[in-house]
């Protein structure tokens, strides 16, 4: 008969003290395991065991979910900076602006645009400025500048556009610049968006809080769906649902539900909120009549080829499909032809299950020269304080840093937002939002070895006022996404 060894019996014929304490720690290992699998839970650990995608988005939640707080790191310290330097940098370049009275504000009709230098021939490739003089509604002539404003040539005949560009002299004068780009008649549009009188108030009421929109989770108890308040921040004592990201200090937080754990959280939907920052006086300035007004109609030009300094360099192809390109080497001109995690906007149920940030997502790719990525963030963070936004651009650009030590071939692109429709939901869903973060993209990703996809431009230059642009739209977009890549 075989006489089963103890543990004493074992532990006494090891050889030295470091394998004894090596054998009790596999021992300690093997108990736990034995009582873990006889537990109930053991079969859904199982499943997630053989998943290796769920298992791998199982330990990230769980990492934020214990995480009690957002601790500060020598890096995450240097982020906050980064982010009060953009904001600060922001709050000087608009300034709070006074508001007395509807009459004092910035008048599209009594302001007036002119073509400055008129020329007798405008050709190809030149470039023509328009002085723009701001006006109140009684005639006079604005003292500061700021106002939101909106430039675009167009020629209905070829279906082409160009925006322009605009610059602020702080003074209540600005110059809107084209740059001719074809031949033929050619139609100017000056659009006073808003009086900066109003973006004054728009950029006071975005950083004031977070209660423009709802958000509400939806937890799985048991086999019921039972739904409990989210956001981004809750001012509450009630105990919560913490979902934090640490390193990037990313936060969600949802009220916790009684007998329901924190991991139960399967989707999300959101609403606007009755929620507004605006004084009556100052939500007049949005009505729609108010906003998008022409500061000067019936503005044309007619544009000349001349000698266009713009050459077509002859590659030798054959076909329409054959590469194109433009060359001017005087002035240096070469040309050639997954959703985000909170907070995500839509009264629509979508899924949680399989949601991350985009710095985790980045961090996940390997890369290589086959691989390019197409990163776009902008119009659900419209309603948010402005501090989010920059917080969530400066940890993409640190994960595309740190994508690009492993595999510097790999190809970035960053889509910026477009312009969308005008409402009357301006305080939460103004382009004026977008324009600011626009800037903040640029700023931020200016010393980064990535693509643009200037939506915001194309979108302004067709005019294509929907926050999901048409067809045309989206096809001059990919066709300049693949230049990035071909």
């Amino acid at each position: 008969m075989r006489r089963m060894l103890s543990p004493r019996i074992l532990l006494s014929s090891l050889p030295n003290a470091s394998a004894q304490k090596l054998f009790l720690i596999v021992l300690i290992i093997f108990a736990f395991w034995v009582v873990f699998m006889t537990s109930k839970d053991h079969t859904e650990f199982m499943v997630h065991l053989n998943n290796r995608i769920i298992l791998r988005r199982w330990s990230i939640f769980k990492e934020f979910l214990h995480s009690e707080e957002l601790k500060n790191t020598p890096a995450s310290v240097e982020a906050e900076l980064a982010v009060t330097a953009i904001l600060e940098k922001l709050n000087q370049q608009i300034p709070p602006r006074p508001f007395q009275t509807h009459s004092s504000t910035t008048s599209a009709k009594q302001s007036t645009a002119t073509i400055h230098n008129p020329q007798r021939t405008y050709c190809v490739g030149d470039q023509l400025n328009v002085l723009l003089v701001a006006k109140d509604y009684f005639g006079n002539r604005k003292e500061y500048g700021g106002d939101f404003l909106r430039a675009r040539m167009s020629s209905p005949a070829l279906k082409a556009g160009a925006s322009g560009k605009v610059t602020d002299f702080n003074n209540g004068t600005y110059l809107i610049s084209f740059t001719l780009f074809w031949e033929g008649p050619v139609s100017l549009s000056i659009l006073l968006m808003h009086p900066s009188e109003g973006v004054s108030a728009l950029w006071r009421a975005r950083n004031r809080g977070y209660g423009k929109i709802i958000f509400t989770g939806q937890f799985l108890n048991g086999t019921s769906p039972v739904l409990t308040e989210c956001g981004l921040t809750l001012n509450t004592s009630a105990e919560l649902c913490q979902y934090l990201d640490a390193r990037d200090h990313e936060a969600f937080y949802c009220l916790k539900l009684p007998g329901v754990p924190c991991e139960a959280l399967t989707h999300m939907t959101s609403k606007n909120s009755n929620i507004s920052y605006l004084s009556l006086e100052e939500k007049l300035l949005f009505r729609r009549f108010n906003i998008g007004v022409e500061v000067v109609k019936n503005l044309s030009i007619v544009v000349s080829p001349c000698n266009n300094t713009l050459k077509f360099f002859d590659r030798h192809g054959a076909g329409p499909f054959k590469t194109h390109i433009l060359l001017d080497t005087e002035r240096h001109i070469f040309v050639q032809w997954k959703k985000h995690s909170h907070p995500f906007v839509t009264n629509k149920l979508f899924s949680m299950k399989d949601d991350n940030y985009i710095p985790r997502e980045i961090d996940q790719v390997a890369g290589d020269s086959g691989t390019a990525i197409v990163i776009s963030f902008g119009q659900h963070f419209r309603p948010f304080p402005i501090n989010v936004f920059i917080r969530r651009a400066i940890n993409v650009k640190n994960a595309i840093e740190r994508l690009f030590l492993r595999s510097p071939e790999t190809k970035v692109i960053i889509k910026t937002e477009n312009i969308r429709e005008i409402n009357e939901h301006v305080e939460i869903f103004s382009d004026f939002h977008g324009s600011i973060q626009n800037l903040i993209i640029r700023d931020i990703f200016r010393d980064l070895n990535v693509g643009i996809i200037d939506a915001w431009d194309m979108t302004v230059a067709y005019r294509s006022e929907d926050v999901h642009p048409p067809e045309s739209v989206i096809e001059s977009q990919i066709g300049m996404f693949l230049n990035y890549i071909c």
